[in-house]
């Protein structure tokens, strides 16, 4: 481990997004980046724009999107990661962005809930830290092998000094000083790669993450000791690959190749909901599921968006405005009349 400032994670303003996006001036918008619908995705709103005048206009509008993050203290900002074209912030709710951090390799970030304007970020082999809310980084930690990459970064609920980073060797890294020092917590094997990191909200000690080949990983004990639900899943072929999982007050709900399976006891048992797509290679990509009611459940797939208000029983079908897939969904905080949707191209 070495203390090594990265050469891209640079101060700079919040107008540099315009001179380093993707976007073009006066060239007709693509249909990738933010779409936002208040209608169940029935009528949709591209929010792509940087910067805009009565000439010229620059959007995040050809960017593959791959996950929301909402500030927990103020929704109306987040940030979305996307495929190869760094960190982006919006502070009105994806009506502008700015780019925060320009890395190619940004695989997650983490935002402390007390204190959102620190910010924890995989960035390639380095957990990066802001503490002003993306405006400038440093790093906290930089593998000795530029190959060993961060996958994926967490806080842990009720103890936000402790910070877990998983690498793409199996290891799952733990600093309980914010990031000062460091320690190998668990050694999950090579081949064993943790994403998309996350404490249940109802129990403080138990992680879920998605591991490619495996499925769904889950640990009980704060990430000392990871599980996977290989005998569980036998049923359902393709339930090793992994898409996507949204956390319900009860349990989860996890998309795969095979399709949505639901849990209500936190893994313990597991329900196969049906679909309209038709399970094994049903094209599912992203899921999200509104908190305030279970029972309400949207995935996106290469073309269409799918909404149920039953649980899964039944699906309201919806062509997406996009000729991308729904590679991320999310539901505005606080009001799950607004869904957001990530457009970018399908890796499978």
């Amino acid at each position: 481990m070495r203390a090594l400032s990265l050469a891209i994670i640079l101060a700079f303003p919040l107008f540099l997004g315009a001179a380093c996006t993707p976007g073009r001036s006066n060239l007709a918008a693509s249909d990738g980046g933010v779409w936002v619908s208040a209608s169940d995705g029935e009528a949709w709103e591209q929010r792509s724009t940087i910067y805009k005048d009565r000439v010229s206009e620059k959007t995040i509008s050809e960017v593959n999107i791959a996950r929301f993050v909402f500030s927990p203290a103020d929704p109306r900002k987040l940030f979305a990661i996307s495929e190869k074209s760094g960190l982006w912030f919006s502070w009105n709710q994806g009506h502008f962005w700015d780019l925060v951090l320009p890395n190619t390799g940004v695989a997650d970030i983490a935002i402390h809930p007390e204190n959102p304007s620190r910010i924890y970020a995989a960035v390639g082999a380095t957990v990066a830290l802001s503490t002003d809310e993306g405006v400038t980084w440093k790093s906290v930690y930089t593998s000795d092998n530029p190959g060993i990459l961060i996958t994926s970064v967490a806080l842990r609920p009720g103890r936000t000094a402790t910070v877990y980073a998983a690498t793409s060797i199996g290891d799952l890294l733990v600093s309980d000083d914010s990031g000062i020092s460091w320690r190998v917590h668990a050694s999950l094997g090579t081949g064993t790669t943790l994403t998309r990191m996350q404490f249940h909200p109802q129990r403080d000690q138990t992680m879920y993450a998605l591991v490619s080949g495996r499925g769904l990983a889950r640990s009980e004990d704060a990430g000392e000791h990871w599980s996977y639900f290989e005998e569980e899943f036998k049923p359902f072929a393709g339930a090793n690959d992994p898409r996507g999982y949204a956390l319900v007050p009860s349990g989860i709900v996890y998309a795969s190749r095979y399709g949505l399976l639901r849990s209500l006891n936190h893994g313990e048992d597991w329900t196969s909901l049906p679909l309209i797509s038709g399970p094994r290679d049903a094209n599912i990509y992203s899921v999200a599921v509104n908190q305030e009611n279970p029972l309400e459940i949207f995935y996106g797939t290469t073309s269409t968006l799918y909404h149920s208000l039953d649980g899964g029983f039944n699906w309201i079908p919806r062509p997406l405005p996009t000729t991308r897939t729904a590679t991320e969904l999310a539901l505005y905080p606080g009001n799950s009349d607004m869904l957001f949707m990530g457009a970018g191209l399908s890796r499978r």
